[in-house]
């Protein structure tokens, strides 16, 4: 099988989120098919050309051929300014605006008109708009998640009135933009089964299959004899759901938990720690914020509960997948647990107030044989269904099945060569 897989960003290194699953799913794919990635280059997470050629000559190990591409956006600070106000301008939705490049169009089509391609893979919908008319071959869009509806849960916690009306004008461009391009696939791949049923709803008809986020099981391992009386959080600062997770856990829950366990000790690990995290850091020497780390595992390990305070989110999230890997206790709130198929008081414990939360990490934490009933149970869901290798299976049965369907396009580009 040939793939043509697009990414909107250079999967390496997988330090979390769509790099990790990126890199995971093209490693497995190399066993199977032969792979044309063509990949956005983010200055922020490959600043250096030495950093840019190691990517290349990782990916080159599983993928035939290899092309970066140019973020236009992120040139410097004065792209951002102008894709920022393009956006805000735009009917389109940022994310495609951002995203726009004649070099990558071009690579796409000619890549398309040379190669007989077995499908495309294009793996966020702001990608969508350079196939677009060139769908004879079967494909594939990821959706890592809702973006219309993430869009629209940051809008619900924001407090600043005019930004809040940038953001819900946002989720709605972006879900007419869903609606508009995803009945174009052959195929939409899910996050989980909870964003496929929230998806359909909104865009019915739609042909779908569930390839969820996964984790390495050989990475990430348990150590239950490396645990001390600590919490951790991990996550890319960068990202508002984390910068917005990390506070509202320090805001409202961290004084509830220390009234009751003063000695106990936070990491907030993940890169780009805001300045107000950074001075919370500061009042309290409890909490240490380490910002980008090597590897999060020695932090994981040494904390009895990781937690998962998430207000904002979609898909699954690949933390709390390592986290269980690694046979942690957790404690998350409904919307950070989201798309995993747990069962609350089995594999974690679900809290979705303060009050609620606290409570359960401080019984966690003087529970020893609580936490490590939880982390047996989480470790064997993991192994079970998320392991790496099991969820290459699930793309490659998406694959299949875009390849048997007869789109749209390509059924009625047929009925014209016919007519």
């Amino acid at each position: 099988m040939k793939v043509l897989f697009l990414s909107q960003i250079v999967p390496y290194p997988p330090h979390g989120g769509v790099l990790q699953r990126g890199y995971n799913l093209l490693r497995e794919l190399g066993r199977h098919a032969s792979v044309h990635l063509m990949a956005f280059v983010h200055p922020d997470e490959l600043p250096t050309d030495a950093a840019r050629e190691e990517s290349l000559g990782v990916l080159q190990g599983f993928c035939e051929r290899v092309e970066y591409f140019s973020l236009w956006a992120k040139a410097s600070s004065v792209h951002r300014v102008v894709a920022l106000a393009a956006g805000v301008c735009s009917a389109k939705p940022f994310s495609t605006i951002a995203h726009r490049s004649a070099a990558f169009q071009r690579r796409v089509s000619e890549a398309l008109e040379t190669v007989p391609f077995d499908l495309v893979h294009v793996d966020t919908v702001a990608l969508s708009q350079f196939v677009n008319g060139r769908r004879k071959v079967p494909s594939v869009l990821t959706h890592h998640n809702i973006e219309s509806i993430l869009m629209e849960r940051r809008a619900q916690v924001e407090t600043r009135p005019l930004i809040r009306r940038v953001l819900q004008r946002e989720s709605e461009k972006l879900a007419r933009y869903e609606a508009l391009e995803a009945p174009q696939f052959d195929v939409n791949i899910m996050m989980s089964s909870h964003d496929e049923v929230t998806l359909t709803r909104r865009v019915p008809g739609l042909r779908t299959a569930v390839v969820p986020n996964g984790v390495d099981t050989e990475y990430f391992t348990p150590a239950p004899d490396q645990e001390t009386p600590a919490l951790v959080y991990t996550g890319g600062m960068n990202m508002f759901a984390n910068r917005d997770a990390a506070m509202y856990f320090l805001d409202e829950i961290w004084p509830l938990i220390t009234a009751q366990a003063p000695d106990v000790r936070f990491f907030a690990v993940g890169q780009d720690p805001t300045k107000e995290l950074q001075d919370v850091a500061a009042r309290d020497p409890r909490v240490m914020v380490t910002g980008k780390v090597p590897d999060i595992r020695p932090y994981v390990r040494q904390s009895a509960v990781y937690v998962v305070p998430l207000r904002v989110g979609g898909g699954t999230r690949l933390k709390v997948l390592d986290a269980m890997a690694m046979g942690k206790a957790l404690v998350s709130t409904s919307i950070g647990c989201e798309g995993i198929d747990v069962r609350p008081g089995e594999h974690l414990v679900l809290a979705d107030t303060p009050a609620a939360f606290a409570q359960a990490t401080v019984a966690l934490l003087g529970d020893r044989a609580r936490r490590l009933e939880l982390g047996r149970a989480a470790r064997a869901l993991v192994e079970r269904y998320y392991a790496w290798p099991v969820i290459g299976e699930l793309l490659l049965g998406a694959y299949e099945q875009a390849i048997a369907t007869e789109g749209p396009r390509r059924s009625a580009s047929r009925l014209v060569a016919n007519g």
